[in-house]
């Protein structure tokens, strides 16, 4: 059975399954993990098939992530699922182990500290020869990492697995990856942001949540020191919450600088409020689409 575990505490070794339902907060936590890949000089490593090679890379771009940098200089690739698990059609487990040791053993040939390896495996959804070896390659990249020499994250999409596959694959990781979770029911989630940090509201919010929310900025007003407050997800919110980030807003230290993004309707009533006006704090409007 996998713990749970958080994206900053992963350590050469660790196999770690990322279940997820939002794809923006996927492809957050896809962003820490390279992140801190790229930071402790690993070699790193991005397969995708839900989105396309170049769309991944801009993403992680958008998140202030150096991808042509780190591609260009070679501590960075990003594949297809196509051209690695279903290279020719079908999916071989011993194949793919077989291939990621040789990424490895090429990680420390070149002077990288390590690999640390992401995988998008969406490809298994779809009808192709070998899908049923997908829990044998799991166990077996488990015992594969077990030296420290790589650190690899599976991403499994919960409103496409069914629930069979998605227990199977919790049992075969190491550890259970997830952002930290203020408030979650079906009409608000308020969860730590990791790349840029900070956090994540989306939904709809009004005076019931102030608790969560206030203590979501509180944590990120204590560990960062660029706050990110992504509302980008929020369809609706009333000035009891506008006056939640407002008041964390105003209690920036004078090294702390404090970045909103919303849509419209959150934006007109944090103008509203003055928060743009507030030193140290910017709040960009997105569109609507």
């Amino acid at each position: 059975m996998a713990d749970a575990s958080r994206v900053e505490d992963l350590r050469p070794g660790d196999h770690a399954c990322l279940t997820f339902t939002d794809p923006e907060e996927r492809l957050d936590l896809v962003a820490a993990f390279v992140r801190d890949g790229l930071r402790t000089g690993q070699k790193v490593v991005c397969v995708t098939d839900a989105i396309p090679q170049t769309a991944l890379s801009a993403q992680l771009t958008e998140r202030d992530l150096p991808v042509a940098d780190a591609t260009g200089s070679g501590q960075m690739s990003v594949l297809a699922s196509g051209d690695t698990f279903i290279a020719g059609g079908s999916f071989g487990s011993a194949r793919m182990i077989g291939m990621l040791a040789g990424q490895i053993a090429e990680a420390r040939r070149d002077g990288f500290a390590g690999l640390w390896i992401t995988s998008d495996m969406c490809w298994a959804l779809r009808p192709v020869a070998g899908v049923d070896q997908l829990m044998t390659y799991e166990s077996q990249v488990t015992r594969l990492l077990a030296d420290g020499g790589a650190t690899a994250v599976c991403q499994y999409d919960r409103q496409c697995f069914d629930t069979v596959t998605l227990t199977g694959a919790t049992a075969n990781h190491t550890l259970a990856l997830a952002a930290t979770t203020y408030h979650d029911d079906p009409l608000l989630r308020i969860c730590r942001q990791y790349q840029p940090s900070g956090i994540r509201v989306s939904g709809e919010i009004d005076y019931r949540s102030i608790e969560p929310l206030t203590r979501a900025l509180s944590e990120a007003l204590a560990l960062d020191e660029h706050v990110h407050v992504n509302l980008t997800g929020l369809a609706f919110t009333d000035g009891s919450a506008a006056g939640a980030i407002g008041q964390a807003a105003a209690s920036l230290r004078a090294e702390q600088r404090m970045t909103v993004r919303c849509q419209a309707q959150a934006g007109k009533v944090l103008r509203v409020l003055g928060l743009d006006g507030l030193a140290g704090v910017t709040v960009v409007i997105t569109d609507d689409d």
